[in-house]
């Protein structure tokens, strides 16, 4: 019997406590508590459980449990090498499980994450759809239209002056008409003078703005012409100015509207109309913008 195992058991009898009362209060088996009391400590669960249980006793039977496993530090079983080992293990296994843990989770939600773009992006490609870029009727939009820079293999040539043949006499003073396929301008008076036929003239083109000028004449005469499909049309009397005409030309249509000095012209579909300033046809295969703007104004004579 050990040194420790008799201090116990001289206690317990004191107090005349039987061993089966101080199992039913520190709920350890009656056989540990014998080995206790022998100093058999190698019939106990493990060192760890050696002394859990021998401070348990101690307190059972009035005995202060810390002084007593100070005083007996030597008689205490050491902690075998393959116990230290294992519960060095459990201390490790314990402290990477959150560790571990912690990878999993954010693992898993850099996943979703990655998953939730792809599928935003998906979403946003099958979901597109193109943009319609032509004008509707009624849509005022187009007076505001940016100003870009002239396409440099845009070449745009004013339509040639029209020019008055001399008139010839004959031996009978007579004036003789000049020769057929050229223009001829009608006259104005009655006293036998000509009034010269408007000029239509080229002055600039940026971007879908394209720049007129009229000379010789007081007001402008806009006439438009449906030569394929349809075309959406306004005419205002200058850019953001008085509406003056605003109609879809289909294909045989034709409309002449009267303006002033000025007038501001929006063509939806430059390709599918014709367009005569003052009965002067206007190349619409330069006007390649759609829609195509187009200003006007009567040029005073120097």
């Amino acid at each position: 019997m050990s040194e420790l195992g008799q201090v116990l058991q001289r206690a317990r009898e004191e107090k005349n406590i039987s061993l089966d009362d101080v199992q039913r209060v520190t709920k350890i088996q009656r056989r540990y508590l014998e080995a206790i009391e022998r100093g058999h400590y190698h019939l106990l669960p493990g060192h760890f459980y050696a002394r859990a249980f021998i401070k348990s006793y101690a307190e059972a039977v009035g005995l202060e449990p810390n002084d007593l496993l100070a005083h007996f530090q030597t008689d205490l079983p050491a902690q075998p090498p393959q116990e230290q080992m294992a519960r060095l293990r459990r201390r490790r296994a314990a402290s990477k499980e959150p560790l571990q843990s912690s990878r999993w989770v954010t693992q898993t939600l850099l996943g979703l994450f990655v998953a939730l773009v792809i599928g935003v992006i998906y979403m946003a490609f099958v979901n597109r759809t193109p943009v319609d870029t032509s004008p509707l009727p009624g849509n005022t939009a187009n007076d505001n239209l940016d100003m870009k820079q002239p396409s440099p293999n845009m070449n745009i040539t004013p339509p040639p002056a029209a020019t008055i043949p001399p008139t010839t006499t004959n031996p009978a003073g007579q004036a003789t008409p000049p020769p057929s396929g050229t223009d001829t301008l009608p006259p104005a008076t009655t006293d036998g003078t000509t009034v010269e036929k408007p000029v239509l003239s080229f002055v600039s083109q940026q971007g879908s703005q394209y720049v007129f000028s009229v000379e010789k004449a007081d007001k402008l005469s806009i006439k438009l012409v449906g030569t394929d499909k349809s075309c959406w049309t306004q005419v205002r009397e200058k850019r953001g100015g008085k509406k003056l005409d605003e109609t879809t030309i289909k294909k045989g249509d034709e409309k002449v509207i009267a303006a002033g000095s000025t007038a501001y012209i929006v063509l939806g579909n430059p390709t599918a109309v014709q367009l005569s300033i003052n009965d002067n046809p206007v190349d619409m295969s330069k006007l390649t913008f759609f829609p195509s703007n187009v200003s006007v104004t009567i040029k005073q004579a120097q």
